[in-house]
């Protein structure tokens, strides 16, 4: 268990720092704007899904034991709430130009037309999103990623110590985010806050009598 601890625990470290303003703004006087504005959204992509395929490979060679096993009633009903879980969160990439959201378009446009536009990862989208699922919850990425790895009908030693670090990282990004999208937006992400939750969605509205 402690080996898995561990596996997850420097993920989380190199996609934490990587992520940071500071990290950011260290690459971006050490490198230059045109390495920040082009490339580092592609590379941290990359990073991301490469030390995350890594540390699945380096958890599925640790020894496991299993814990509970759902019956076959129940096994259907979970997995489709995973796969709903999957659908949510694909459903936050209406809302997002997913070319610049994983850095190729950046590239696209400094290679093929010599253009350098947006923020420090030059990314160009400015609107804060409330529509869609954003008017359902407020990250609704982490709480797909909440479904899928909680809801698990297969549950061993390793699986159960990965849900609750991944559960508790989720929480802890929406907090994070929420932070620097304060900084961004100001007061319509107040306005927002106030209006949409988190990570659960309410099942009912209370009205004013």
């Amino acid at each position: 268990m402690m080996q898995v601890i561990l596996i997850f625990l420097i993920f989380v470290l190199i996609h934490s720092v990587t992520i940071s303003k500071r990290f950011k703004h260290a690459c971006r006087r050490l490198l230059g704007d045109t390495f920040m504005q082009v490339y580092y959204r592609a590379l941290y992509n990359i990073i991301s899904f490469g030390t995350a395929g890594i540390a699945l490979y380096l958890i599925h060679r640790v020894p496991d034991q299993q814990l509970w096993f759902a019956p076959v009633w129940l096994q259907w009903p979970m997995h489709i709430f995973q796969l709903a879980g999957v659908v949510f969160g694909s459903l936050s990439f209406e809302h997002l130009d997913t070319g610049e959201f994983m850095g190729g378009k950046q590239v696209w446009r400094y290679l093929i037309r010599g253009e350098r536009v947006g923020n420090i990862e030059g990314l160009t989208q400015k609107e804060l999103v409330t529509t869609g699922v954003y008017g359902i919850v407020r990250h609704p990425m982490y709480l797909a990623g909440i479904i899928i790895f909680t809801i698990n009908p297969h549950v061993t030693v390793n699986s159960l110590v990965i849900s609750v670090l991944a559960d508790f990282y989720f929480l802890f990004g929406a907090l994070i985010e929420e932070r620097r999208f304060l900084a961004i937006f100001g007061d319509p992400y107040k306005e927002y806050m106030g209006r949409v939750p988190r990570l659960f969605p309410r099942i009912w509205h209370r009205t004013k009598g």
